[in-house]
């Protein structure tokens, strides 16, 4: 009766619906398994890690004062230690080695080096330590010493006094950092956005002179009215540039000096300053507020430092435009080619020939779609457009140039059989 009933389950294929069930169960719990891994280890890169300092023993015996934050540990063979010629506790198989973040890339021209947990004597955490986030040569650790105005000091601070005037210049270099930051939007705003539109009008008055000139229309009434257009657009560029040489003057006016692990005195400016922070002595709220600035900031700011400091808002931008052009064009299509081919189209050689191609296209590989938007898109689509219509902009294309509008077609082409089948 049991080995009935057993096969019976069989039958009914109830086995093979709880198998299919838990196999897309453990898919879904490695995919959500993986995009936590993956944001625990990439979001913590925003977290304030606390700075270490301690005293390491280098292999050659000296002792040398270390300072950055531990962002990794690995387990060394001990063995391979020991071939190349570094001292190892007598009998230990494997050594934990530390890999820190030391920053200063424009004192130390590194900024990692690796340390071994062993060499680290006298770990210690000072409140005082500093990291300063810079627009270039990456971060900066160190004892804020001094803030100058103009080559001034107006404010210092010295080993052994009292913790209430180092607060104060913490303070007083806060300020300095804000207005700087004040200053930097104003210039971005003139340079970016004002300057922009007064090179772009400039732009289009070139193009529209070269315009007349290729149709042999180009009087003088035309070109006067040209050039009193022109002069008025340059003597807008002269005020921003007389404000912008005001700006940068208040900009680049204020310093700091700090000392660096090896004990050098160090002028940074604060111009260059993008966030100072002690994590020492943050608390856990304190670390959280500054984890979300930063997180807003990667997900606003543009980058810097050849991409590998700031934000990817570009690349987030342009991501969700393709992909919206994408649908805009896809969606109508494909869906419309799909209920056709599946309701209205006659049953035939052709309607067969059509399914065929539409099939063998979705297996296509990618680069051959790339490769095709490439040449036709750009090359001849777009070439002939500035041949036909933007004449006077040669030899610059207006059209014929990689952009966001051939990368969104290519990319339908490449999902509209999908989209089909």
């Amino acid at each position: 009766m049991k080995k009935m009933s057993l096969n019976n389950w069989f039958k009914s294929g109830a086995p093979w619906v709880w198998l299919t069930g838990a196999a897309v169960a453990i898919n879904v719990i490695m995919v959500a398994g993986l995009l936590a891994l993956i944001a625990v280890r990439g979001l913590g890169h925003f977290w304030p890690n606390d700075i270490m300092e301690a005293d390491y023993r280098e292999p050659n015996g000296n002792m040398q004062r270390l300072v950055g934050e531990i962002t990794d540990q690995e387990e060394v063979p001990a063995t391979q230690l020991r071939e190349a010629g570094i001292e190892v506790a007598e009998g230990a198989e494997f050594a934990t080695r530390y890999l820190i973040k030391v920053g200063n890339r424009d004192v130390t021209g590194a900024d990692f080096r690796w340390a071994l947990e062993d060499k680290l004597e006298k770990r210690r955490y000072p409140e005082q330590l500093f990291a300063s986030e810079r627009r270039e040569w990456g971060n900066f650790y160190g004892y804020l010493r001094s803030v100058k105005e103009a080559g001034k000091e107006i404010g210092n601070y010295q080993s052994g006094q009292p913790e209430q005037q180092y607060e104060q210049l913490w303070g007083l270099l806060q300020q300095r950092i804000q207005r700087a930051l004040a200053i930097y939007q104003q210039i971005k705003e003139i340079e970016k956005y004002e300057i922009g539109s007064i090179n772009h009008n400039l732009e289009r008055l070139r193009l529209q002179q070269r315009g007349y000139e290729l149709k042999g229309e180009l009087t003088a009434l035309l070109q006067s009215e040209l050039d009193a257009e022109r002069e008025v657009h340059n003597r807008s560029y002269e005020a921003l540039q007389e404000r912008l040489v005001e700006l940068y003057g208040r900009f680049e006016r204020d310093s700091l000096t700090a000392e660096t692990a090896e004990g050098k005195i160090i002028e940074l400016p604060i111009s260059k300053v993008v966030h100072a922070y002690r994590p020492n002595a943050m608390g856990v709220v304190e670390k959280l507020g500054f984890y979300g600035v930063k997180l807003w900031e990667f997900m606003t700011e543009d980058p810097r430092e050849a991409n590998t400091e700031g934000g990817v808002f570009p690349a987030i931008f342009g991501t969700v435009m393709m992909v919206l052009l994408m649908a805009i064009m896809v969606t109508p299509f494909g869906v419309v080619a799909a209920v056709y081919l599946r309701e209205y189209a006659k049953q035939g050689a052709t309607t067969r020939l059509i399914r065929i191609a539409v099939n063998n296209l979705a297996g296509v590989p990618s680069i051959v779609y790339g490769v095709f938007g490439l040449g036709f898109f750009i090359y001849f689509l777009g070439g002939n457009i500035d041949q036909l219509f933007f004449p006077e902009a040669a030899p610059a294309p207006t059209f014929g140039t990689p952009g966001l509008l051939w990368a969104s077609l290519t990319l339908a082409l490449l999902t509209v059989p999908a989209v089909i089948v």
